[in-house]
């Protein structure tokens, strides 16, 4: 399985500032030296020895996710601001051509998490099948409802693409093509949520985006560690950091502490920090992932867990 990121924020999204851009350029510029900027070679050498935030960004797009199996057949989670770069980019490949295919799984409908669905290009070409699977049995009530006349000049039937919906209900599984199974999980999120595990040949990937654990909730989680064990990559809420999570209860989200003690009791052999929150820029989340590495290793001196940030434009493959 291959996975990559096309919304990592959560909430609302956050597009970096102008005076931002201006910063990182003067941070840059500061940094070089003459050495640095002689050729293309050695100004690529420079810009990969910089901080993340200093060279890069890591997005203001919300919630979105693809998923390919061995074949390349196409799974996409959620549909924040990040799901219209994707569907631009699947306009390339048989979806322009009307004769695309993707499964299509939900977790929930908060506005961060579908906002993206009225700009999906694809959606609009006859031919295209999108079947929708979430453990929500309303799915389709809801999306119709985000594109009714006050909301969205164009209704959910516009769109020419063939829409089918599958009811999963929670732990049970069902297939996602040949190759990949999917089972969903419940979170706790105002207004409810859900994690989904995807396996293929013995590699797990699990999406637990938008779950609030705190310090009450880890004295009773095992059927959760159960859930989350070996996972090869468990993509998590980190949206707090340990002190604003405890000012937040019932906010529906997580910290990378929690989120790190859940991967080592779980086994899990990378965590992938998401969901980051709106307010950050890029040098804050430096600086909250450094927090969280630093955390890991009072815990896992054997380095048995590998932790990374979500960007946009993140690729893993299992």
């Amino acid at each position: 399985m291959k996975i990559k990121f096309w919304g990592v924020r959560g909430s609302i999204g956050s597009p970096i500032r102008p005076e931002r851009v201006k910063h990182k350029i003067e941070k840059v510029l500061a940094l070089a030296s003459p050495t640095d900027i002689q050729n293309q070679n050695s100004i690529s050498k420079f810009l990969d020895s910089l901080s993340f935030s200093t060279s890069s960004t890591y997005g203001g797009n919300t919630t979105c996710i693809e998923i390919r199996d061995k074949e390349g057949n196409l799974i996409i989670i959620d549909g924040g601001t990040g799901l219209r770069e994707l569907g631009n980019s699947m306009m390339a490949e048989d979806f322009g051509k009307g004769k695309g295919h993707a499964f299509w799984i939900l977790t929930h409908t908060h506005w961060d998490h579908i906002q993206g669905i009225p700009f999906f290009v694809p959606l609009f070409l006859p031919g295209n099948h999108f079947e929708f699977v979430s453990a929500m049995e309303d799915a389709e009530k809801r999306l119709e409802h985000q594109f009714v006349f006050t909301h969205f000049p164009v209704s959910f039937d516009h769109y020419a693409a063939k829409k089918t919906f599958s009811y999963l209900p929670e732990g049970s599984s069902i297939a996602l093509g040949p190759h990949i199974t999917a089972m969903g999980k419940s979170v706790r999120h105002p207004g409810g949520s859900f994690s989904y595990r995807f396996t293929e040949d013995g590699k797990t990937i699990i999406f637990a985006s938008d779950a609030e654990f705190n310090l009450e909730e880890m004295e009773n989680i095992d059927t959760y560690i159960e859930y989350f064990a070996n996972a090869d990559v468990l993509v998590f809420d980190t949206q707090y950091t340990f002190e604003e999570s405890l000012q937040k209860i019932d906010w529906g989200h997580s910290s990378a502490s929690i989120a790190t003690d859940i991967a080592l009791r779980a086994k899990v052999k990378k965590l992938v920090m998401f969901h980051h929150d709106p307010s950050y820029d890029d040098e804050k989340l430096d600086l909250v992932y450094l927090r969280a590495l630093k955390y890991k290793e009072m815990f896992d001196p054997n380095g048995n867990l590998e932790i990374i940030m979500a960007y946009e434009s993140l690729e893993i493959e299992v």
